[in-house]
C-alpha cells in the first residue's frame, strides 16, 4: 500500500495487486484486504476475495454496516432479504444493513470479487477466520458485526 501526499489535509491510497498480503479464511477461501479502515478514518474497509468453486459463507447480516459486492470473475448466486439471484463479473451488489445474505460461487472454477464494508472497523475479523476452528466461527463472528443464521447456499 503506497500513500501520495495530495494535500496537506488529503492522502491518495494507491492498493497494487503486488503488494497485497494474502490470507486464509475458510477451506480454500483467501482474501486480501486492499483498502484497511485505518487508513481512511474507519469510513469503509475493502477486501479484495478468492472464492473456490462451489463454495461460499453461512447466511448472515451485519447490524451495523453496508456490504457491497463487486464480482471481477466468475458467477455467483446471491441470497439476499429473501430473495435469489444469479451474478456475473462487472455486477455490483449493496446489501442493506440488517438483511440476511450470503452467496455460493457457481464454480466449475475460484472466482474473485471485492467487499466493500461501509463504515469499515471490520479488517480484523476476516484474518482471525483461518485461524479459527470452524465450530468456533459463530462467536467470532458475532464479536465482528456478522450474525451467522443459516447455513451457506449450495451451488445446486
Amino acid at each position: 500500500m503506497m500513500n501520495t501526499e495530495l494535500s496537506q489535509n488529503k492522502v491518495a491510497i494507491v492498493s497494487r495487486r503486488e503488494d497485497l498480503n494474502w490470507f486464509d479464511t475458510m477451506p480454500g477461501e483467501q482474501m486480501a484486504i486492499r483498502v484497511p479502515s485505518t487508513d481512511v478514518g474507519g469510513a469503509f474497509t475493502i477486501l479484495e476475495v478468492r472464492v473456490p468453486a462451489f463454495s461460499g459463507p453461512p447466511l448472515h447480516y451485519h447490524k451495523d454496516r453496508e456490504e457491497i459486492f463487486e464480482i471481477l470473475e466468475g458467477r455467483f448466486r446471491f441470497h439476499c432479504a429473501g430473495e435469489e439471484f444469479e451474478v456475473g463479473p462487472g455486477t455490483t451488489v449493496v446489501v442493506p444493513r440488517k438483511s440476511v445474505h450470503g452467496f455460493v460461487n457457481l464454480g466449475p472454477g475460484a472466482a474473485r470479487m471485492l467487499f466493500i464494508f461501509v463504515p469499515g472497523d471490520i479488517d480484523e475479523f476476516f484474518p482471525q477466520i483461518g485461524q479459527t476452528p470452524p465450530e468456533d466461527w459463530t462467536d467470532l463472528s458475532s464479536q465482528h458485526d456478522t450474525w451467522i443464521v443459516g447455513s451457506p447456499l449450495s451451488a445446486s
